[in-house]
């Protein structure tokens, strides 16, 4: 059963409900109880953002989006909001790619052809992540609980090409400090928006291309501006990183073999290539799979097309798995903590898991679901599924949630991975069969899809259920986060609050303005406005939602 919540906003004063077209027995309830509770602003449940109409539109503020109570599990019970307690609050964010655009190993050139190599938006990409934590940062607590944000959790992809300066910058916008997002020739940009080139977009040239041509803006000195440095105030509370495909294999589908960091770090770039080649590479990269060497039909490409003499620049080596915990442990990146950021020191590439107590009653269990054979989607290996049941057994008085990067649709990619290939791999399914024996986990969260979906995962012992709940990006439209609330209700059924945060960027902006905030709306923007975009914002029921369980621990009291 699917009931839609009306809540009380704080500025808004209507709800729409043109979602009940689509979910037809929905039930609106106007219990006063269910109120908003400390809801700041930039949550959806007060208003959201929307493009207009025509080719490119500019933004604006939207109506609010309602709360979904989902009872596909465990049916809720009158009274529970009196009853409440919260025992968590997590912001999830996924997907942020924080991308220098720069890179040499990047495939601009292929878009024409799987419309994924090229997003215009990716140019500020930076500024746009500030905006999120600035967000983050200014909110008061849980929309339905009033509790504190306990910590933040990104799910992966949390770099774009998986160089070291991109980490860098990541782990600087998060713990705080100056960012620069330049690479290669200082004051001299060698990406493809100053390029010249028709098939990208030039936003400082009045010339036009064929992003004009769909409307997009000439917008005078956005390229300087978007490597310009800037300080990020960082995250103000604990934040905990999961790996993504992304974070350890190149272009987040391609095994890190030498052609790989011969490109990344080397001085040239192919801008544009059409030819058979290039045919070949883009219905490759589509179909890749693990162990997949491309290298030498990407050495045709570079011959064939245009291909341009850029600085070399070795902070572009790809980051091995050591090196991203080992920078996780740095004091400049510690932020607001926890040291490591949920990683153990003395954890190689071959370790990237680990449980972390987030709450006094609330475990949070973070999965490497990537393989550094290649290929986009994931799994676990057996030293990692052995881990995990004993991770679980230990956390058998409280309540958890698993995190990892892939959904467990995309939990496939069972070749054998580098880093342990005497482990068998274990799919989606089997991980499901695994959380199911584990009455205690409450929800599997995770990213990679960059859509919004929630879907139950029944068990004939309810207390056996648990729910999935995967998250868009921060680089594609609608650009939002997660936040989840966990409550018990003293009833024996507990409640996951979702709800959708947008960042903290204005709605819309000059185009001579060039300050921080106004290129994390450009970004936003730009985002909405993409040729190759979808809707990947999901229906109502994938967005802010309560999420009812059967208490596997029973009640819990105050804490």
């Amino acid at each position: 059963m699917v009931t839609l919540t009306r809540r009380r906003m704080i500025q808004a004063g209507t709800v729409s409900v043109g979602s009940l077209a689509v979910w037809p027995t929905a039930v609106l309830l106007t219990d006063p109880h269910l109120a908003v509770v400390g809801a700041g602003p930039g949550t959806t449940l007060e208003s959201t953002f929307a493009r207009g109409s025509g080719r490119y539109s500019r933004m604006h503020e939207a109506a609010p989006w309602a709360t979904v109570v989902r009872s596909d599990l465990a049916q809720g019970k009158r009274g529970r909001e009196d009853r409440r307690v919260g025992l968590a609050t997590v912001v999830q964010v996924s997907d942020l790619h924080v991308t220098d655009v720069q890179n040499p190993m990047r495939f601009e050139y292929l878009d024409r052809y799987n419309s994924t190599g090229h997003r215009p938006q990716e140019l500020l990409n930076v500024q746009g992540t500030a905006a999120l934590v600035g967000r983050i940062n200014a909110l008061t607590g849980g929309p339905a609980t009033g509790r504190a944000v306990d910590a933040v959790m990104s799910t992966g992809d949390n770099t774009d090409n998986q160089s070291g300066n991109e980490l860098e910058w990541l782990l600087t916008l998060l713990a705080g400090g100056t960012v620069h997002p330049e690479s290669g020739a200082a004051d001299d940009f060698e990406g493809v928006a100053a390029s010249g080139l028709d098939e990208y977009w030039q936003p400082d040239s009045e010339t036009t291309d064929r992003y004009k041509r769909l409307g997009f803006p000439h917008v005078p000195d956005l390229v300087k501006a978007s490597t310009a440095p800037f300080e990020a105030p960082g995250l103000a509370v604990p934040w905990l990183l999961t790996m993504g495909n992304h974070d350890v294999v190149a272009n987040g589908m391609l095994e890190n073999l030498n052609y790989v960091r011969d490109w990344s770090t080397g001085g040239r770039k192919v801008f544009s290539a059409h030819c058979d080649a290039t045919v070949r590479l883009a219905a490759r990269l589509d179909a890749v799979k693990a162990g997949d060497d491309v290298g030498s039909l990407i050495d045709t490409v570079a011959r064939a097309g245009q291909t341009r003499t850029v600085q070399a620049d070795e902070r572009r080596l790809p980051y091995t798995g050591a090196e991203f915990v080992r920078l996780l442990h740095e004091v400049r990146f510690t932020g607001a903590g926890p040291v490591g950021h949920g990683y153990d020191l003395d954890a190689g590439s071959d370790r990237l898991f680990y449980s972390r107590r987030i709450a006094p009653r609330v475990v949070a269990i973070s999965l490497d679901s990537t393989n550094q054979a290649g290929g986009i989607d994931g799994s676990i290996g057996r030293t990692q599924r052995d881990w995990l049941l004993r991770a679980l057994a230990e956390a058998a008085d409280d309540y958890v949630v698993v995190f990892s990067h892939h959904p467990s649709w995309a939990f496939d990619n069972t070749a054998r991975d580098p880093r342990t290939p005497d482990d068998d791999r274990f799919d989606g399914g089997q991980l499901a069969a695994i959380l199911h024996d584990h009455p205690q986990v409450l929800a599997w969260v995770n990213g990679h899809s960059h859509n919004n979906k929630i879907r139950p995962h029944w068990h004939r012992d309810p207390k056996r259920s648990f729910w999935e709940i995967n998250s868009a990006s921060h680089v594609d439209a609608p650009q939002q986060a997660r936040m989840i609330e966990i409550a018990t209700n003293s009833d024996g059924t507990v409640s996951l609050f979702t709800t959708m945060i947008d960042s903290d960027a204005p709605a819309r902006t000059s185009y001579d303005d060039l300050s921080l905030s106004s290129l994390a709306s450009m970004y936003r923007e730009l985002a909405h406005n993409d040729p190759a975009r979808a809707d990947r914002s999901g229906a109502p029921v994938d967005r802010n939602t309560e999420l009812l369980l059967a208490d596997p621990l029973g009640r819990v009291s105050a804490v």
